[in-house]
């Protein structure tokens, strides 16, 4: 700015420079407070530049002030009042705010405050604010709503055995419409019948412009007849479905999912599909979704019909360019070779009936990229197969148990050796019929000295020696299969 800390004239006063630095700081805070108080936080930035003294002192700097505010005010009046910031911004920006910035912001308007002054931002609501057609019932969801304003997420939950009343539904979401406009998440929990989505699905379309995320929790599948009323959800990004009950997932189904290409983060739990072992269904119509960071499948029937549901296509994977989270649960996944073509990819879930074939992990080992990598079953001797993975900060493994005989635990524990190369390691998860001597965890806490998280389920005939070598662990979880560890100790 041209303005020196020892000023002239308050330096032949005695002043130190660094007091003037001070009061020329306090003022220039507190001008920015009353242009915030006076024009709605839109022209703070501009008041405090003017506010800088000038080569005359502060004085001159006000001059100027009063001059820029003269020029706002006169464009105020040809342009009309600016939008204030978005709600959505203001709420976001709250969590990274200390409590003393958050009150001083309240201090702008009044509409800063009382958005800055919310603290419930979720709320569950009982059905009988939402499933009864009556005028005390909307009267109390309004007195409700006006305490509540800012309400970011809204949950309601359906009684087992209990009809869906359709009109009372749609003026319970009529109402969020009009006066939640804060509204983004919805979560809807119980539908057990496929009755019930005519009524769900019809009353959610007044909020498709606004609705960021859509979490369905003991649901059952709606009827293929019913998916196109997906559609009118355009702004939505996140969805989460959960269905434990017998209602089967069918490729209607996936194909409607599939056509919500602005959807970010997707995550499908089922129990029973259409497929069929020789007839599997295929989760390629998912690969539509080009804009996802995160995809979460998880299987949760029985074992023998896993193979029902797969990712068929060599290059299903492929088409999720945008990925950065993977997890996949008891869904095969046959070739995992596109994976490399993920430049995004940090986080990576395997959990499979079979265990992990060499070509998987020669596939997995190509993502150099990953950050954090999981896999639930894998052959002992495959483990050396990890080592170009030199980015891994998380690594979780379960040794694969044979149906018969047993595994050479010594042999298995030494495989670790190999992973040397994992400078970055913080946290390891380690399950298996391995053995982890005194000697060798003294030889792995020389390659990962970082480690601060240790979880082992595994043979240890040392007990807990050569586990004080991680001088940096502050989370040790240890569930062995044969502990002699007494005399040790």
């Amino acid at each position: 700015m041209g303005y020196s800390l020892q000023h002239p004239v308050l330096a032949s006063a005695g002043i130190p420079g660094f007091c003037v630095f001070v009061r020329i700081l306090l003022h220039a805070v507190l001008s920015w407070v009353n242009i915030v108080k006076k024009h709605n936080g839109m022209w703070a930035l501009d008041w405090i530049t003017s506010t800088t003294p000038g080569p005359h002192g502060v004085a001159d700097g006000l001059h100027g002030a009063t001059a820029a505010r003269t020029r706002h005010s006169a464009y105020a009046a040809q342009s009309g009042s600016r939008r204030p910031p978005p709600r959505e911004l203001l709420q976001m920006l709250r969590q990274y705010m200390k409590p003393a910035d958050v009150a001083a912001a309240r201090l702008a308007c009044k509409e800063w405050r009382e958005l800055l002054s919310a603290q419930v931002q979720q709320v569950q609501l009982p059905p009988c604010l939402w499933q009864h057609s009556s005028p005390g019932q909307l009267v109390q969801l309004h007195r409700l709503l006006r305490v509540y304003k800012y309400l970011q997420e809204v949950r309601l939950a359906l009684p087992q055995g209990q009809q869906c009343d359709a009109c009372a539904l749609a003026q319970a979401m009529d109402t969020f419409r009009v006066h939640l406009p804060t509204l983004q998440r919805l979560e809807l929990a119980g539908i057990a019948k496929p009755a019930h989505w005519c009524a769900m699905l019809g009353s959610m379309q007044c909020l498709g412009p606004q609705l960021r995320c859509l979490q369905l929790t003991d649901i059952c599948w709606p009827p293929p007849s019913m998916l196109h009323m997906f559609g009118a959800l355009s702004s939505l990004q996140r969805l989460h479905i959960r269905s434990p009950h017998f209602s089967r997932l069918e490729a209607p189904h996936l194909a409607a999912i599939g056509g919500l290409t602005q959807l970010q983060e997707l995550s499908l739990c089922f129990r029973t599909v259409e497929g069929t072992a020789h007839a599997p269904l295929s989760l390629d119509p998912l690969g539509c979704l080009v804009r996802l960071t995160s995809l979460d499948v998880q299987y949760t029937g029985l074992l023998e019909l896993a193979s029902a549901v797969v990712f068929c296509g060599p290059t299903a994977l492929a088409r999720f360019s945008s990925l950065t989270r993977m997890s996949v649960g008891l869904v095969p996944v046959p070739c995992l070779n596109s994976l490399a073509q993920l430049p995004q990819l940090r986080q990576l879930s395997l959990q499979q009936s079979q265990p992990v074939s060499r070509a998987q992990c020669l596939s997995i080992a190509n993502c150099q990229q990953l950050h954090s990598l999981a896999l639930s079953s894998m052959q002992w001797a495959d483990v050396p197969k990890l080592a170009p993975l030199s980015s891994l900060r998380d690594l979780a493994v379960q040794i694969y148990q044979p149906v018969r005989g047993s595994l050479p635990a010594a042999a298995a524990g030494r495989q670790l050796l190999h992973l040397k190369s994992l400078c970055c390691l913080r946290s390891l998860r380690l399950k298996g019929q391995c053995e982890l001597s005194a000697d060798l965890l003294q030889q792995l806490a020389a390659h990962w000295g970082s480690l601060t998280q240790l979880d082992l389920c595994c043979n240890m005939p040392d007990g807990v020696l050569g586990l004080q070598q991680f001088t940096a662990l502050r989370s040790l979880r240890m569930q062995p299969y044969k502990w002699d560890g007494e005399q040790a100790l």
